[in-house]
């Protein structure tokens, strides 16, 4: 199958050290926020209006979850916190049940409302994170994975049957059975070779394809999960360290994607800003957290 080749053009010129996390909100969609994950910050830009924004937070953050009271639950440090434009109100601590010395990183809400979020040691190691699930009714946080080593990438097939993760130090994209709000049958789908970079952030669109950030592959990757896994899409992106992204615009058919600059001797302007990109397919709607 020939791969088809886009490109982008550049979205936001702040350049972050280690962009992450782009998520869409919003009535149009068009509230796209992401995290810069050293520099403790949350950014957004509006589609539509072009405003933009930015806030710092007082420890490393993995992740900005929008809610459906318009607070954004964060991933600090020590555990996930709900921001309502002044204050910071701690929400789960993760140290109920993770002792590790670990931040968070790649999470979303699930369609049937939990989040599921997971964490990294610090030193990047592989075997000291976990995965989780927490609770959107009761708030519990529920450790269904042990001994990961950078969780990223996280999407669910249109049927809810499948969920589909990353943990970057794996080198590919897994899939597990998704039931009842639980995962099992973990399995490899899709492994990479790591000359074309690592899997990092991921989305998934309505035809059930994932596009997946290449960290230190300069790329973003779409895989038909309909069709044996193939690729079917390279978007090359100037920015070395391309790390996720996410479909936005009233017609969800605009792909927002995250890079960072850190630890790159050759880093250019280029690296750590965010691009845009019409891929010609359509994206799902960001679930809303209703547990804040």
């Amino acid at each position: 199958m020939a791969v088809t080749t886009l490109s982008v053009e550049l979205f936001d010129e702040r350049q972050c050290t280690l962009g992450e996390g782009p998520v869409s909100s919003g009535s149009s969609h068009s509230d796209v926020q992401w995290v810069d994950i050293e520099a403790r910050k949350v950014l957004s830009r509006n589609l539509e209006t072009d405003e933009f924004k930015e806030y710092s937070v007082p420890e490393l953050i993995g992740f900005v979850i929008p809610t459906e009271t318009g607070r954004s639950l964060l991933g600090t440090t020590s555990g996930p916190v709900l921001y309502d434009g002044k204050n910071f109100t701690p929400y789960a601590s993760r140290t109920e049940v993770d002792v590790t010395p670990i931040r968070w990183n790649d999470a979303k809400v699930s369609p049937d409302g939990d989040l599921w979020l997971g964490s990294l040691a610090l030193t990047e190691e592989a075997g000291y994170g976990s995965f989780y699930r927490l609770d959107g009714a009761t708030k519990e946080l529920k450790k269904f994975l042990s001994g990961t080593g950078i969780s990223n990438g996280l999407a669910w097939s249109g049927d809810m049957n499948t969920f589909y993760y990353i943990d970057t130090l794996t080198f590919g994209i897994e899939a597990f059975d998704y039931h009842s709000r639980e995962i099992s049958n973990r399995r490899m789908v899709i492994p990479c070779d790591t000359k074309y970079g690592f899997p990092d952030g991921m989305c998934i669109d309505s035809e059930d394809g994932l596009w997946v950030a290449f960290y230190n592959g300069s790329a973003v990757r779409r895989y038909d999960t309909r069709n044996n896994y193939a690729m079917t899409h390279e978007i090359s992106v100037p920015a070395l360290r391309t790390t996720s992204c996410a479909f936005a615009g009233k017609n969800l058919d605009k792909l927002i994607i995250t890079s960072a600059e850190r630890n790159n001797p050759a880093s250019t302007i280029a690296d750590g800003r965010t691009y845009i990109c019409e891929p010609g397919y359509t994206g799902v709607a960001t679930t809303l957290f209703a547990g804040a």
